[in-house]
């Protein structure tokens, strides 16, 4: 006799806040409190899985709101007066070009507190507390979304504030992550924009500051909560190891195979939100049975808001400039497009 599954009462939770927005009488709030309590057990792969299981439309749904639910919490305070937040922001800088090791990247947290109250126009006793040096993107991959609400949520019961890492590690591109975080703000969300004048004046306080960014402000874009930050971060330093492990791969056969070997760039289409891309290389004098040469494992990135052929181009480039010229993208729809 099969023994059946009873899911456990979060889970069932989850099911219901995906149910009920489906019917289009969805609580945000309600949603949000579900998938913190998904981060407080350390569960986020438990919402990964069905963040790729989803529709497009849903996906993007929860893809948003667990960014919310891992940095933005309640601070705890009198039920009858207006809720205040804690919320973890990052702001993405652009780096110099041939950084020298071993990277600096500091900041000073007390007048780049000031920089971010002044040039984002925060509220009034709003605290800006601020990590005392850039992250990079490998640096970021490291973190987890539990980590991230761990972090804040420890801000939010007034715990000192802890360094987000102990060591930076060499960025794959050249950008560089300004992590903070607003203590006391009466909304939960971050500015949506950034004028021109405020861009400028804030990139120069900072390279007064730290040398190794760059004098470049049209590349500063407003603050965003630091899941995306840690999402953007994982795709380049996801997609820059399969390509390194791919070329790798390539440059190890014989000198023959590898001049007729072609190598296929594959992304699964899915949700267009998360969605595994991985490669692997097809020799065209081998049976059609044969198969592949060598099959990569899948790496899974975040696609949310990025043409679904950005992957496919990203690789593309890392592999010419290696040398590797032949190759194919192959975008894989799933059965329903």
């Amino acid at each position: 006799m099969s023994s059946w599954y009873r899911p456990d009462p979060l889970t069932r939770d989850l099911i219901h806040l995906i149910n009920a927005r489906r019917h289009d009488h969805g609580d945000a709030d309600a949603a949000v409190d579900t998938l913190q309590a998904f981060l407080d057990q350390d569960r986020e792969q438990d919402l990964l899985t069905v963040l790729a299981a989803l529709d497009e439309e849903m996906a993007e749904w929860l893809f948003d709101l667990l960014a919310e639910g891992a940095c933005s919490v309640v601070i705890d305070g009198d039920p009858e007066e207006k809720p205040t937040y804690a919320v973890l922001a990052a702001l993405e800088l652009p780096l110099q070009a041939n950084l020298r090791l071993p990277l600096g990247l500091k900041i000073d947290p007390v007048a780049t507190s000031d920089l971010l109250h002044k040039h984002l126009h925060l509220p009034s006793g709003t605290v800006v507390m601020v990590e005392p040096r850039l992250l990079t993107d490998a640096t970021l991959d490291l973190l987890t979304l539990h980590a991230l609400h761990e972090h804040i949520s420890a801000l939010a019961d007034s715990q000192r504030r802890q360094c987000m890492a102990a060591r930076l590690h060499p960025p794959v591109e050249s950008t560089a992550y300004l992590i903070f975080e607003l203590i006391g703000s009466p909304e939960p969300g971050l500015p949506e924009s950034i004028e021109e004048e405020d861009r400028q004046a804030l990139l120069a306080g900072l390279v007064a500051q730290c040398g190794e960014l760059a004098p470049a402000p049209q590349m500063i874009e407003a603050p965003v909560y630091a899941a995306y930050a840690m999402f953007d971060a994982q795709n380049a330093v996801r997609l820059h190891r399969l390509a390194d492990e791919t070329v790798a791969v390539w440059r190890d056969l014989e000198p023959a195979v590898r001049a007729r070997i072609i190598v296929h760039l594959h992304t699964q289409c899915g949700n267009g939100v998360y969605m595994p891309v991985w490669t692997d290389l097809f020799d065209p004098e081998l049976p059609d049975d044969y198969g592949p040469v060598w099959t990569s494992p899948d790496v899974w990135v975040f696609t949310a808001d990025l043409p679904i052929e950005w992957p496919g181009e990203m690789l593309t480039n890392r592999l010419l400039a290696e040398g590797c010229t032949r190759f194919e993208n192959h975008i894989v729809e799933a059965p329903e497009n």
